[in-house]
């Protein structure tokens, strides 16, 4: 995609006037997607489906999306007040995405909910019905060009479908299921469990939604199981259901350990779970292997990826903790994220010794390149000649 991005970038102004006279004239034409298999952390056998458009097509995608949360009435339908999944800021100052559906979630607790249940919808994006999502936006307008063109962006055809055979099943063909990567994606699906979000949050329950993920608010264990049940019943009807591996259907008192968006909640205290705890030292000693690695293997400094330098990668590592830490900056439990950040220095420390080692025992050149040194080696020299007398 960057190779693809810079070309683009470079006759930015003609492709994009391009773009324009092809969708006035009705002759765009989406290009096929690249369909890319990403197996799921710890779940063998279990695929992310991605679907990854040329840039052209992603440019369509987006003003296609902008135009529809434009329209105020559709972007009313969408971004229903309990769902945060996908969804801008709703005010200047406000908080969007997690931290803000977390801030919903105990103010509600606040206003006298005393049980939870947590729930994630199986496969969401490909059981979306696309006729559905045309349907719901045919609703609040009347350009049949608009709608035409909305399908074609949604509508997913691989290119490398014949490599991808094993996993046919999971990625979205025909009517149903929305390709993941698709910026219009969370939009849509927003948009379909609209109804949804407003039935749930009728009565004296409250439903948070991010995207697949709800927890269910309730006064009472016997409520929270009832509302349940309505989720089922209304999912059932869009095709969908709960993943049961991932799903609690046993009410949880809010004073006792639940998790909801990888949020702890435990008497009382707000801490990053156990797998984004295990997830940040994982990726952190994976930057530091891989360029250990890279080290090692040298030979030759001018040919040395200093994307894998000793600073570039300390930088890294220092980076991905920062921005860990600010992910969860809402959180309580400072005891905890405290020891997560001593976990991470130590791996950031063992990694500055071992690559040091490593530098040393190579020659003055290489060494240097390993410690970020440049200098000459990244000059392409072109001479003047000297004058014939």
């Amino acid at each position: 995609m960057r190779d693809e991005a810079k070309g683009f970038a470079g006759d930015e102004q003609r492709r994009i006037r391009s773009i324009s006279g092809r969708i006035q004239h009705q002759t765009y034409k989406f290009s096929k997607g690249r369909g890319v298999a990403i197996e799921k952390a710890g779940k063998p056998g279990k695929i992310r489906p991605i679907v990854i458009s040329r840039v052209e097509d992603r440019i369509v995608q987006r003003c296609l999306l902008d135009a529809m949360t434009n329209d105020p009435s559709l972007k009313e339908q969408a971004f229903q007040p309990l769902s945060f999944g996908g969804i801008p800021k709703r005010g200047k100052d406000e908080l969007a995405g997690v931290s803000a559906a977390i801030q919903k979630l105990l103010d509600i607790i606040g206003e006298g909910a005393t049980h939870a249940i947590v729930a994630d919808i199986e496969g969401f994006f490909t059981k979306i019905s696309k006729s559905a999502c045309l349907d719901l936006i045919s609703l609040h307008t009347a350009d049949n060009r608009f709608l035409s063109l909305v399908n074609s962006a949604i509508t997913v055809d691989l290119e490398n479908a014949r490599q991808l055979w094993q996993h046919k099943e999971s990625f979205p063909y025909g009517d149903i299921g929305i390709g993941q990567g698709n910026c219009l994606s969370p939009f849509l699906g927003n948009l379909i469990l609209s109804d949804f979000d407003k039935a749930m949050n009728e009565g004296d329950c409250r439903c948070i939604r991010y995207v697949d993920d709800i927890i269910i608010l309730a006064p009472s264990g016997r409520a929270a199981s009832s509302k349940l049940r309505l989720a089922e019943r209304l999912l059932a009807k869009l095709g969908m259901n709960f993943a049961p591996g991932k799903s609690s259907r046993v009410p949880i008192k809010v004073t006792e350990t639940f998790e909801y968006l990888g949020i702890e909640f435990h008497q009382k205290m707000l801490r990053p779970g156990k797998k984004a705890r295990k997830s940040i030292l994982h990726r952190a000693s994976e930057v530091a292997s891989l360029s250990l690695f890279h080290m090692k293997k040298c030979i030759d400094a001018d040919t040395f990826n200093t994307d894998y330098s000793i600073p570039k990668t300390l930088n890294r590592i220092s980076g991905m903790a920062q921005g860990w830490a600010h992910h969860y900056a809402f959180c309580n439990d400072r005891n905890t994220i405290s020891m997560t950040d001593i976990a991470i220095n130590s791996a950031f420390l063992s990694y500055a010794e071992k690559a040091q080692t490593i530098a040393r025992m190579k020659d003055k050149k290489i060494s240097a390149a390993l410690l970020g040194y440049n200098g000459a080696g990244g000059v392409k020299f072109d001479p003047f000649s000297w004058p014939n007398c």
